[in-house]
């Protein structure tokens, strides 16, 4: 009966109910886009760098990362190779061989991050081939390098110019080993670009005396995959002393970014949510009040008021449940047109963006977790502030007779 009455209840005062199920709507309408959108920039800001240097994750052996030495590089066994091709939800992996060197031109000398890759497995995996800005790609010929684009400009060196590579072995040995340039590659990390020189990983092996070594092995995800899962699987197929490491611990400076991101995006719900509760709020006032006279009624022929308390909490669930999935409904495409067609960031702005090997756009994240926990959300907080209707009732007096 109290279903019955309440849902005819808010059928009698169609204006007053549309307006508070319309501000229920616009509610989860703008919390689950703002939400989707700092989500967004946080996992574009993620890609840039996870996707094309790190990985998700890497197999190191313990204590490579802290000094990055080639004392802490191992042999790949063909076991963790396979345990990697079985795993559900990798995108690929790949050999690294990194280490320092000092590189050397007519023009002077400078520090850098040498790069040893296995060309065909970042060419699928990373699209180092798709980065190229001039010359050309890693060929099949031996002794080829590709130069940042920062550290091209800085050395003032070019395709086809020579470049020396001098530094320290594995177990000491000297390394030195003259090499062509065949490209200059933008990753669109300035700190990477600024330093780093790539080259073959059979010829780094070579240059370092680390034969049929690496230091890492970067694992990459597909979409939507989770990386804490991944790990665990993999975890128990790794030997004693090698540890799989995630990107957060790699890149921190990338990891502090995206937590300022995450703390601006939790104020930013926080404050609407605030501003959600007292528009909310406003419209149940309004129906509480416009019905007093009618409460009052109720209430002298004889109706309890735990029943009555009951009905309007109902009539509210009603209108927030309503509420919640049209806004759900209406949430979704706006969410998805955003994704397929991301707001463009123009001007100095975009110019800085992409110096920092970002995409200067602005596009959303279609989790349908993101949906389902702001409805409910707004769905408790509707229902929650009920309570003061709830009050009112228990204050209410019947009608009195007059004589």
């Amino acid at each position: 009966m109290i279903i019955k009455l309440s849902w005819r209840n808010l059928w009698r005062s169609r204006r007053r109910t549309l307006i508070t199920v319309a501000s229920i709507v616009f509610a989860i309408v703008f919390a689950i886009f703002m939400d989707s959108l700092l989500l967004g920039l946080n996992k574009q800001m993620a890609d840039s760098l996870v996707g094309v240097y790190s990985g998700h994750f890497q197999i190191q052996q313990e204590g490579y990362w802290q000094d990055k030495s080639l004392h802490n590089s191992f042999v790949p066994n063909d076991s963790l190779d396979t345990a990697l091709e079985g795993m559900q939800g990798i995108k690929g992996f790949s050999y690294r061989l990194e280490s320092v060197a000092l590189a050397a031109t007519d023009e002077g000398t400078r520090g850098t991050l040498v790069m040893g890759i296995d060309p065909d497995k970042e060419k699928n995996i990373t699209g180092f081939d798709k980065k190229i800005i001039q010359g050309k790609y890693l060929g099949e010929t031996n002794n080829q390098a590709l130069v940042g684009k920062g550290l091209a400009e800085k050395m003032n060196i070019s395709v086809g110019d020579s470049l020396v590579l001098v530094g320290e072995g594995y177990h000491g040995a000297s390394a030195a080993d003259k090499y062509e340039i065949s490209g200059i590659i933008r990753l669109g990390s300035p700190d990477l670009d600024n330093n780093i020189v790539i080259i073959k990983l059979e010829d780094a092996q070579f240059l370092y005396g680390a034969y049929d070594r690496i230091t890492s092995i970067p694992v990459f995800l597909r979409p939507n995959q989770s990386q804490e899962e991944a790990i665990a699987a993999l975890e128990p197929n790794l030997k004693t002393g090698f540890i799989a490491k995630p990107w957060q611990e790699m890149l921190p400076m990338l990891t502090q970014s995206i937590g300022l991101i995450d703390a601006f995006r939790v104020i930013i719900i926080v404050l609407l949510y605030v501003l959600i509760s007292f528009s909310i709020l406003g419209t149940i006032i309004m129906m509480t009040h416009e019905r007093m006279n009618e409460l009052r009624i109720v209430l002298s022929i004889g109706m309890r008021k735990t029943k009555m308390q009951l009905m309007i909490v109902t009539e509210t669930f009603f209108m927030a449940l309503l509420g919640a999935i049209l806004g759900f409904l209406a949430s979704y495409p706006l969410v998805s047109y955003f994704k397929a067609r991301p707001i463009e960031i123009k001007g100095k702005a975009a110019l800085g963006w992409e110096s920092f090997g970002i995409d200067p756009i602005l596009p959303t994240l279609v989790d349908f977790g993101i949906f389902t926990k702001h409805t409910l959300i707004i769905l408790v907080i509707s229902i929650l502030l009920s309570i003061y209707a709830i009050r009112q009732i228990s204050t209410l007096k019947p009608v009195a007779s007059k004589k």
